[in-house]
């Protein structure tokens, strides 16, 4: 008996030897995970480091040991495996402690895991609980600690683990529960961030904050029990209030529209691999300035539902049915400050601020008088403000009879009072003198397409096409002296904690004269202090200017200008183009929205204060090319506009230099 007791037992041993030897060759292998390279998101942030946005199935970041707090270590092994750096691979009495008492209780109640053994559960394995799966992570445990420090597998672990709320590793789960980098929690924080391993969705203290609570007080007391707390430490971390991030898409809800267009951005550029590698996309935007675009542009557009009729969305009555858009830039870098494209983005996704192409109204007539300055007109010209017939009827055509809004005229007037005035009788006069084929040609330097616009007399009234961005680059000419520049959105891209695959870089281009954007500017600032724009005068600055614009019909609304160095638009319409109501205007629908908005864009920006260049002079009070004094202006023998003083025969030399 003995005899065959001991034999069963050697025979026993040499089977399980050989079970351990086969199991051991058949362990994968754990060399790469020196190299561990996980699927890192896109993040997007703005211009201040705020994030916006993050894409990708995975929140993670990859952080060396040595950057995570200490606290939080201690936080972690202290309910995980205390002893994680004293015993080996396997801590044997662990085990023999867990399976007495899941023998006591019936069931599996503890695991008795090391911080090594859960690495290799982890990288390696399901979390199936079977007796083969067990065995096989003790002997991945011993074949990580034979290649591996035990600070590495500390470090892999803690940046590997899952934390719930898709957000694998600590420093993500800091960034998700608290809005906070790793470098920034507090000692109640890390044990609440600790006591997540066992269980993510138990212990999530957005979803559980009970549970959660109970699992933090009893990390923290184990910390003090291992002298990692003393008495006053622990007692104030019991008693601070943790402020979880709930709402974790923070700004990402207001400046939906602007991640949205810098995501395409990065994807058009990188591929689909843009939402693995790990991108850090710093953007323009700038927080205030973007949540308050978002606010005014909703307020506007209930407001102005309220106040001029019209259904709202299909089935959510409380909803403007009406869209607006509202961009914003720095008129010298080109940076998009803030860029809002509807009323809500979970709604429409359409993008009005670059994909509406609509019908700008008067806001395009600054730049039939800017075509005009360079064919020898200038602000005292006098231009016809009187009905009449332009467009002469014609087989399958109908005469044209331009009017203006509330059908007010007034003869002859100065080309400046017809812009601050808005007189629509001007601007086509006014444009037919200079030429039609010349404005359509020289608007095309501010961005607008010529196909889009094509030449002709109802061009003078805005009866072509642009977008709210395209429009926000047109007037940024008249405020940064003469210079079309490339709106970005996007400063930079790189990889994480990594080198810059991609910074932008400033795009100047002179397309009108210094003299010409200066003349423009004069006339654009009498509009708000004279004019259509003077619900502007509300921002208490010297430097505002800009220009209403009405489509056909009211079916767009508008108002673009710019002040401190900023250039906005802000456009008010129905997706599919219908009257805004009887009354409506830029005026009382887009310029009170605009106005309230660059309140908070030109808070903190001084006043600009124009600098006269060379070439101008001043006659009548007004400022006028010098040329033209000395007899250089246009003699055109219009009926419809008249120089105040004595010019050349017919055709006006060229002033149109861009030195």
């Amino acid at each position: 008996m003995l005899g065959a007791v001991l034999g069963a037992a050697i025979g026993a041993s040499l089977g399980g030897a050989y079970l351990l030897h086969t199991l051991w060759q058949q362990l994968p292998s754990v060399n790469h995970l020196a190299d561990h390279d996980p699927k890192l998101p896109l993040r997007i942030y703005a211009r201040d480091g705020t994030l916006l946005a993050e894409y990708g199935q995975e929140r993670r970041e990859l952080v060396a040991l040595e950057r995570i707090p200490l606290v939080l270590r201690q936080a972690l092994l202290a309910i995980e495996d205390a002893n994680f750096y004293e015993h080996g691979a396997v801590d044997v009495g662990g085990l023999l402690r867990a399976a007495l008492s899941n023998l006591r209780a019936g069931g599996r109640t503890q695991g008795g895991s090391t911080i090594t053994m859960q690495v290799a559960r982890v990288f390696f394995l399901s979390r199936e609980k079977t007796y083969a799966r067990k065995l096989t992570e003790v002997l991945l445990a011993y074949r990580l600690e034979s290649v591996y420090s035990k600070d590495k597998l500390l470090e892999l672990y803690m940046n590997q683990v899952y934390l719930g709320e898709r957000a694998y590793g600590f420093a993500a789960a800091a960034s998700v529960y608290f809005d906070k980098t790793l470098d920034q929690i507090t000692v109640a924080e890390a044990a609440m961030l600790a006591g997540l391993p066992k269980a993510p969705s138990a212990y999530n203290p957005v979803v559980n904050p009970e549970r959660a609570t109970q699992r933090q007080r009893h990390i923290l007391e184990r910390m003090h029990a291992l002298g990692h707390l003393d008495a006053r430490q622990l007692q104030a971390a019991l008693a601070e209030t943790l402020r979880l991030r709930v709402h974790r898409s923070g700004l990402r809800t207001d400046a939906a529209f602007a991640v949205e267009q810098a995501r395409q951005r990065v994807v058009d550029r990188f591929g689909e691999d843009a939402y693995s590698l790990g991108l850090d996309v710093t953007t323009t935007i700038d927080v205030a300035t973007q949540r308050a675009a978002t606010r005014e542009l909703r307020a506007g557009l209930v407001a102005a539902q309220a106040g001029h009729g019209g259904g709202g969305r299909k089935g959510r009555a409380p909803l403007p049915g009406m869209e607006g858009a509202l961009v914003s830039m720095d008129v010298h870098t080109g940076e998009i400050l803030a860029l809002t494209g509807g009323f809500d983005f979970a709604l429409n996704q359409f993008d009005h601020a670059v994909q509406a192409q609509r019908q700008p109204g008067s806001t395009f007539k600054p730049f039939v008088f800017s075509a005009a300055l360079e064919k020898g007109y200038f602000p005292g010209t006098l231009v016809d403000d009187t009905p009449r017939v332009v467009t002469p009827a014609a087989r399958g055509r109908k005469a044209w009879s331009p009017r203006n809004y509330g059908n007010q005229y007034e003869g002859f007037i100065d080309a400046r009072r017809g812009l601050v005035r808005s007189k629509n009788l001007v601007a086509v006069n006014l444009m037919e003198a200079a030429g039609v084929e010349h404005v359509s040609q020289f608007a095309a330097r501010f961005g607008f397409a010529p196909a889009n616009n094509p030449a002709g007399l109802p061009l003078a009234l805005g009866a072509g096409t642009a977008t709210p961005l395209q429009l926000t680059q047109a007037y940024a000419v008249f405020a940064n002296g003469g210079h079309w520049v490339q709106p970005r959105l996007i400063e930079r891209v790189g990889e994480r904690h990594g080198r810059v695959l991609y910074e932008a870089t400033a795009e100047r281009t002179r397309v009108i004269p210094a003299r010409n954007a200066l003349v423009m500017d004069s006339l654009l600032r009498d509009v708000v202090r004279h004019g259509t724009g003077r619900r502007a005068l509300a921002l208490a600055r010297d430097d505002v200017a800009g220009k209403t614009g009405t489509s056909n019909d009211a079916r767009d609304a508008w108002f673009a200008g710019y002040a401190g160095g900023v250039a906005s638009v802000v456009w008010m319409g129905y997706d599919q183009p219908r009257s805004l109501g009887r009354r409506a205007t830029g005026g009382s629908l887009a310029l009170p929205v605009w106005t309230a908005f660059m309140k908070v864009a030109v808070a903190e920006r001084p006043v600009v204060r124009p600098t006269l260049p060379e070439g101008l002079a001043m006659h009548a009070q007004d400022l006028v090319y010098a040329e033209y004094l000395a007899g250089a202006c246009v003699d055109n023998r219009s009926p419809f506009v008249r120089p105040t003083f004595p010019c050349a025969p017919t055709i006006a030399p060229h002033h149109d230099a861009l030195e």
